[in-house]
């Protein structure tokens, strides 16, 4: 690994895990909301010193929306639905772009499966949403589609989808009024993980010899 690639992988450690540690601290809520800006900035970052000019446009577009949806949620949860689903869209077209359709050849038992996922969240979170109702709905289709296809692109992105799905479902359940144990603790770690491993496992479908820490 080229000394400019292990330095940005430290600084997104670095940064990653100080940004954990002021959430879960509770700490300074404008320090937390900055460091949250530049999560997913950081992974852009790292991906781009192993890649170069090799970097997808649309993981690139993704990266960006992410970090629209993860400064927008704070301020209105609408309107980081639509910087997420902007997010999701762009991961489609780069997952079908890498050959993501002919991936699932043999593998319906994952689309199906969240189609069955995604008609049973919405019928049991549906009526608790109000007027948040159809935007879930219509989002949750779309994370599905993209997490079906994840699953066509390899085993490491369809895991991360798959974490990513699991991070959405537990801020609905959270908007539903609900709660789950420790759910707001896990929200953010998990979804951490899930672009990492859909970022890096991305990486190395387009450059098999990129080197990862994980």
């Amino acid at each position: 690994m080229r000394r400019i690639e292990r330095r940005a992988w430290i600084g997104l450690g670095l940064l990653w895990a100080g940004y954990l540690v002021v959430r879960f601290a509770d700490l300074a809520e404008p320090v937390e909301r900055v460091g949250k800006a530049l999560l997913m900035p950081a992974l852009l970052v790292a991906i781009v010193a192993g890649l170069g000019r090799a970097t997808p446009r649309w993981l690139v577009a993704g990266l960006a929306l992410a970090t629209v949806g993860d400064i927008a949620i704070d301020i209105r949860f609408e309107a980081g639905i639509v910087g997420f689903l902007a997010m999701q869209v762009c991961y489609i077209a780069g997952f079908l772009a890498l050959g993501a359709w002919s991936g699932l050849r043999g593998r319906w038992a994952a689309p199906l499966g969240y189609a069955a996922l995604w008609a049973v969240v919405n019928l049991l979170l549906g009526p608790q949403l109000g007027d948040l109702r159809l935007p879930v709905l219509v989002y949750s289709a779309v994370i599905c589609a993209m997490a079906s296809l994840a699953v066509g692109v390899g085993a490491r992105v369809g895991v991360g989808a798959a974490l990513f799905v699991v991070s959405d479902a537990l801020i609905g359940v959270g908007e539903a009024g609900l709660d789950l144990p420790a759910r707001a603790a896990l929200v953010m770690p998990i979804y951490l993980v899930g672009q990492y491993l859909i970022a890096t496992g991305w990486a190395r479908r387009v450059r098999p010899e990129v080197r990862v820490p994980v």
